[in-house]
This record gives C-alpha cells, sequence and structure tokens, in this order.
C-alpha cells in the first residue's frame, strides 16, 4: 500500500467544504474517465469508470463515506476494479476559511495497477489534487 498527502486551504467555511467533499455529484465526476454514477444512499455511491486503453471494459468503482463527523472529519473508500483507496480529511476552521490536512492510502491492481506502472505516485497525487480542485469549484 502506498501513501499521498497533503494539505489544502479553502475559502469558505468547514461546514461547506465537509458538504462537497462528501457529495456524489462533486466527487464522482472528478474521476479520470468518468461515465456516470449513482447514488445508493447518502453514505454509497458508486461510478462507471472507462480506461483510457482501447477495449478496456469499463469499471465500476463504489464509494462508502466511512467516517462522518461534520465539519471536522470524515473518511471516504473507494474499491473496485482493482483499485482500493482510503481517504481521511480533516479540516479545522482557520482565517474565515478552511485548513484541510488529506492522507490517502492506495493499492491498485490488474488492468489499473499495468496502467499505471512506475509512475503510480503521481497519478496518486494528481488525483487527489483533481479531486480538491473540484471540491474548491463547487464553492464557488
Amino acid at each position: 500500500m502506498a501513501v499521498v498527502e497533503g494539505t489544502r486551504t479553502f475559502a469558505a467555511p468547514p461546514e461547506r467544504v465537509f458538504a462537497k467533499l462528501t457529495d456524489p455529484d462533486v466527487i464522482a465526476p472528478a474521476l479520470p474517465g468518468v461515465r456516470g454514477h449513482a447514488v445508493s444512499d447518502p453514505e454509497h455511491f458508486q461510478a462507471k469508470v472507462k480506461p483510457p486503453v482501447p477495449l478496456a471494459p469499463s469499471l465500476t468503482i463504489r464509494f462508502e463515506v466511512l467516517d462522518k463527523r461534520p465539519p471536522d472529519h470524515a473518511e471516504l473508500h473507494a474499491h473496485g476494479g482493482g483499485a482500493d483507496i482510503r481517504s481521511t480529511f480533516d479540516l479545522e476552521p482557520r482565517d474565515g476559511g478552511t485548513f484541510m490536512h488529506w492522507h490517502t492510502e492506495y493499492h491498485l491492481s490488474g488492468l489499473l495497477d499495468r496502467l499505471a506502472g512506475s509512475g503510480l505516485h503521481s497519478i496518486a497525487e494528481h488525483q487527489a489534487i483533481r479531486m480538491l480542485d473540484a471540491v474548491d469549484h463547487a464553492l464557488l
């Protein structure tokens, strides 16, 4: 299992950041190759993803909100199609906005692992930033 982590600031209070961070309509479209998503309940949703490889099958990635303590902490688990990813987000009010520390542990196998190859860490870090960019954009 590998780890990426970092910090981020948002120009919105923690309550708003937390709401977007746990919103499937914000998180699912931030995935590369997403073809759509479906929400089962507030803590479970899934996304269909098509890897950027000819003839590769679509994959279903299932998401669970494992630990939800608004507005301070959330833990998300994404799994399926060879991905097993756990992310935690700790938020605190700071200077009228929100300071976040995020931590992601990931393991890829099968097709996803082969696609990522030796650049897996860079890809994981880029994807985490892409998701947080989507949260930031949704706050506008």
